[in-house]
């Protein structure tokens, strides 16, 4: 084979479109699947927080009876803004509240895997718990955490799920009825 031949068929460009087109459609697939797992958590996120926030909610509403009616929260009203008195939290009855519902939230979703419009968590969330729980009394902070599954996991990436994490901070304030 000469120099002529082979200087001939470098000039070919026969099928030179079809290995770009098959390279740009890889691109394309590739960047697809990512946004899919991307669109993925950030709705898997958004479930967590839901799901947070209820729980908070329903410990918000733990009311510690004996303080209530001793008076005792009307100390407390200096720590609200508009001076408002807080209705005082029993501790450990929102600690049990909050993981109750938050049982009870990730059970509806494992029970309606059809896909109920009363469903709060995703599907793809599994070992949704709560990893901090903070109460003072007034208020009550949780932080969530649960590992969402990707819908599209290849074997170039490493890993099939991420770990997400949400906080929610609530108070009771009893309202007025004269302003």
């Amino acid at each position: 084979m000469g120099l002529k031949q082979i200087s001939k068929r470098l000039k070919n460009e026969d099928g030179s479109i079809s290995v770009l087109v098959f390279g740009l459609f890889a691109v394309i697939l590739l960047s697809g699947v990512v946004l899919t797992d991307i669109s993925a958590v950030i709705v898997a996120q958004r479930s967590l927080v839901q799901a947070t926030e209820s729980a908070a909610q329903s410990a918000a509403h733990a009311l510690d009876l004996e303080s209530y009616y001793q008076g005792k929260h009307s100390k407390l009203s200096f720590l609200v803004s508009d001076a408002s008195p807080v209705i005082p939290i029993d501790c450990k009855a929102a600690s049990s509240r909050a993981s109750e519902t938050l049982a009870d939230i990730a059970n509806t979703a494992n029970r309606n895997y059809g896909g109920s419009s009363k469903q709060i968590i995703r599907r793809e969330l599994s070992d949704v718990r709560i990893s901090e729980f903070q109460c003072n009394g007034t208020e009550v902070l949780i932080t969530a955490s649960a590992k969402a599954w990707l819908p599209i996991s290849l074997s170039l990436f490493s890993f099939e799920s991420v770990d997400l994490s949400a906080s929610a901070g609530t108070t009771s304030v009893k309202k007025r009825v004269l302003s």
